[in-house]
């Protein structure tokens, strides 16, 4: 009854959604080229101008065919941007030509039939994902088959800030690389006044340590089993991960220090900004922040603190190209995510943007040579993704849940993880 209705919702809403599409009779140019239309949900920022030069310079060069980028509404969906109008679309049989979406949810649209799977006409194309970063194939690929041209990349490290570690007496150029280093130093660095917090040391679930993936697999442990597609929630790993956090927060004040992280700022007010704390998991985007809001601030990268000593990991996430169900110039529009593969415009999209590359030569031709960058760079090839699967939001929204819940006493790490376990599991049945 429920997909009835949602069917029902999607078709009615089908039907007004006509601007921005691409539609056979207006796609051919009055000089000749096949105009393809391309869906994007980015803002005016370093990321959206950096992919419009690249659209502009593939109009100028190509010789048949032009790109319209459009953006279109976006519906906040957890930690992510989703298309509010792209099933619509679909269903209307008026969809766009190509659509820019998050990696992370690309199986869940897979798994509505609402893109393409692309192997075929991607070995027409020439085009291949040699040469590109498993974690960047591990978003693309549903079910043995791939379903988008990744564009760029994240990842996460541990920012620390030096002066605060010279205050603390501990060594700047010595930042912890162990669970058990990083809790000592968070002691060492809290500093209180009464029942304020002036600075801290850390905030383990905040920022890109949100929500227990990072910690998780810092703990050895793992979110699934792709083989028997299964959801790992409930590893002893993943519960002991989330135990520590919730053992950090009462070592540090129990409720009165969780109150105090959720009211940390943002931007201009950002803590790691303005040396509230001093040491925070982030990815390499917010490095363009920090030069922004407080260019003087002396801080280091350094891997992701693990349970156990050399075994730091990060893990990735991006945006990737796919092809939407209906879309009228396929080949076309495969010629144009050739072209953004291509190691030269992954440069340019590096170089202009901050975000890191797929492809392996250009994200180490760009950021090799940079010393905050270079930490970032050495742990992609073992990146972890969050779980491709067709319930991959809902598992980070119910993530974030349990965090919450056992940061405030609701319920035991190990209860509320085991739960979790088995109805999310329940969910992802259904896709099979």
């Amino acid at each position: 009854m429920k997909k009835a209705l949602v069917l029902m919702l999607v078709l009615c809403l089908g039907l007004s959604v006509f601007a921005g599409g691409s539609k056979e009779s207006s796609s051919q140019r009055a000089d000749g080229k096949t105009e393809i239309v391309v869906w994007h949900t980015w803002g005016q920022d370093a990321g959206f101008e950096a992919m419009k030069a690249l659209v502009d310079n593939f109009n100028a060069t190509n010789d048949h065919i032009y790109v319209n980028l459009t953006f279109v509404a976006n519906q906040a969906s957890g930690n992510t941007s989703t298309m509010a109008n792209l099933m619509a679309a679909i269903a209307a049989g008026n969809p766009p030509d190509i659509a820019l979406l998050d990696n992370f949810q690309v199986a869940t649209w897979a798994a509505q039939n609402a893109i393409q799977p692309l192997d075929e006409i991607m070995a027409e194309a020439g085009v291949s994902l040699d040469g590109v970063y498993d974690w960047a194939k591990a978003g693309s690929i549903y079910k043995g088959q791939t379903y988008s041209i990744p564009y760029n990349g994240d990842a996460r490290a541990l920012l620390y800030n030096k002066d605060m570690f010279r205050a603390a007496g501990l060594d700047p150029e010595d930042p912890p690389t162990t669970i058990e280093e990083v809790t000592e130093a968070s002691k060492a660095l809290v500093i209180r006044d009464g029942a304020n917090y002036k600075q801290v040391g850390l905030v383990p679930w905040i920022f890109a340590g949100q929500p227990i993936y990072t910690w998780g697999w810092s703990f050895g442990g793992n979110f699934y089993d792709a083989e028997n597609n299964v959801l790992t929630v409930a590893t002893p790993e993943n519960i002991a991960a989330l135990q520590w956090e919730v053992d950090f927060a009462e070592m540090m004040g129990g409720e009165s220090f969780v109150n105090f992280a959720s009211g940390l700022g943002t931007g201009a007010e950002d803590p790691f900004v303005t040396e509230q704390i001093a040491m925070c998991v982030r990815g390499q985007w917010d490095l363009a922040n920090i030069e922004r809001y407080n260019p003087d601030l002396d801080y280091g990268v350094a891997p992701i603190p693990s349970l156990v000593e050399g075994e730091n990991i990060t893990w990735c996430g991006g945006w990737g190209w796919t092809i939407p169900r209906g879309s009228k110039h396929p080949a076309e529009a495969m010629e144009f995510m050739k072209y953004m593969l291509s190691e030269e415009s992954q440069v340019s999209m590096a170089s202009h943007s901050g975000s890191l590359s797929p492809v392996i030569s250009a994200s180490e031709k760009v950021f090799g040579g940079n010393e905050k960058f270079k930490v970032f760079i050495d742990t992609l090839p073992k990146a972890f993704v969050r779980p491709p699967v067709p319930v991959g939001q809902l598992l980070w929204d119910e993530l974030n849940t349990v965090l919450d819940a056992a940061l405030h006493g609701e319920g035991t790490p190990e209860a509320l993880m085991t739960e979790l376990d088995a109805s999310i599991n329940a969910e992802l049945q259904k896709f099979n």
